[in-house]
């Protein structure tokens, strides 16, 4: 697996169209409301046990699938050829929103089943917690492989962004803030120096993270803790709407 975010965006940006050139397609039946759907042309192929309702289904849960692999790299496998931690969170984050997107189309955007709802609303409880959490994920700081740096190794990485900064002139202990940054970018402007703007941002943005790092990383691991126990309620009803429709032929007939 690549770290190339490139690649990621990519596979988003085609599957987002996909999905809506399928939301145009299905508009006049994703609009009727559950009562009139039966009588649609497109009801045997959008419906949840349909063609394309039950290939949302499949695929969807396979994502999911897909995107619990991102637990197995973190926790299990260290092996650096598999890719780093940072390109796995990216494809752990967009497997889970298109998995979500392919679902909802399978659901044909109006879930019946009580299992089917509950399911649904975990879902979305855990999307909306994942964006949250990757928001927090994104203030930690981390080395070029992914993985959160300690205190000690910040500061080692600290001291050498000041050194470099050092040897073009910059001084790196008055980049206190936006106001300092802004200050240095209009000062080299149209300079070489001008290409070490990005490490002194980051100096910046890197001291503020070490004096309140304990405090991120607490946040952080309290996240996770309750988005991974969100995600495995989310699944274990997943489970029982495959179950129950299994058992009852809503996906066999």
């Amino acid at each position: 697996m690549n770290g190339n975010r490139g690649g990621l965006g990519g596979v988003t940006v085609i599957a987002l169209l996909a999905v809506a050139v399928g939301v145009y397609i299905g508009a006049d039946y994703y609009h009727l409301p559950a009562r009139e759907r039966v009588h649609h042309s497109q009801h045997q192929v959008l419906r949840s046990s349909g063609s394309v309702g039950l290939a949302c289904g499949i695929a969807g849960t396979a994502l999911f699938l897909v995107n619990l692999s991102y637990l197995l790299r973190k926790r299990l496998l260290s092996l650096q050829f598999l890719g780093t931690l940072r390109a796995w969170m990216g494809m752990h984050v967009v497997s889970g929103i298109l998995g979500a997107l392919l679902v909802l189309f399978h659901s044909s955007f109006l879930p019946r089943s009580a299992l089917g709802i509950l399911a649904l609303s975990g879902l979305g409880i855990v999307i909306v917690t994942g964006l949250v959490g990757r928001y927090i994920y994104a203030l930690v700081p981390r080395a070029k492989d992914g993985h959160e740096m300690d205190a000690p190794e910040l500061r080692a990485h600290l001291l050498k962004l000041r050194e470099e900064l050092a040897a073009a002139g910059i001084p790196a202990e008055q980049l206190l803030g936006r106001k300092e940054l802004r200050a240095l970018k209009k000062r080299l402007k149209g300079r070489p120096e001008a290409r070490l703007f990005p490490l002194a941002k980051a100096f910046a943005r890197d001291r503020r993270r070490l004096a309140r790092l304990n405090e991120l990383r607490g946040l952080l691991g309290s996240w996770r803790f309750f988005h991974r126990w969100l995600a495995i309620v989310m699944l274990v009803l997943a489970a029982f709407h495959i179950g129950v429709a299994l058992r009852f032929g809503e996906i066999l007939t």
